[in-house]
């Protein structure tokens, strides 16, 4: 309700927080002490909508640009991580992993962002067997990210000029 005092409509926080609009709207008309539960992603998300002069400093946005933990996860499958490892340490689904790595999910929770490149630095100098990842596993996983890295081949039934 502070950010809708402060003049922000709910297209404003929608588009700041990456909340869908209808949902922002839906929190708005509800009275504060009628609020519904709400899933926890959604609630830091809007929550961490910077008020500029509120306490005189910034917080960081609920949901942040995922390039950079894409980048990270795609390096990880290289060295041979496999995305289910990688998701159950970080306590999310192995599709949200392949979601981020593959750049389905253009934003992410900050904690999940944070997390993953915390989770990288530790484990680019390692190597999956460490870990008790099986050989086999940790091959499919660098395969997979290598047949990603490659342009699709050119259809033959496409007309050549």
């Amino acid at each position: 309700m502070r950010l809708r005092n402060a003049g922000w409509s709910a297209g404003d926080i929608a588009a700041v927080s990456g909340v869908s609009v209808t949902l922002v709207r839906r929190l708005l008309r509800l009275p504060a002490d009628q609020q519904p539960p709400i899933h926890r992603t959604t609630a830091e998300a809007v929550l961490g909508v910077p008020l500029a002069g509120m306490s005189g400093r910034l917080r960081h946005p609920g949901l942040v640009p995922a390039t950079t933990s894409a980048g990270c996860l795609r390096e990880l499958a290289e060295r041979g991580w496999p995305a289910s490892f990688l998701a159950a340490r970080l306590g999310t689904s192995t599709q949200t992993i392949a979601a981020v790595r593959n750049g389905k999910r253009p934003r992410i929770a900050l904690a999940l962002d944070q997390a993953i490149q915390h989770f990288h630095r530790h484990l680019v100098e390692s190597i999956p067997a460490e870990y008790g990842i099986a050989a086999h596993r940790s091959r499919r996983a660098t395969t997979a990210a290598h047949q990603r890295a490659q342009p699709p081949a050119p259809s033959p039934h496409t007309a050549t000029s």
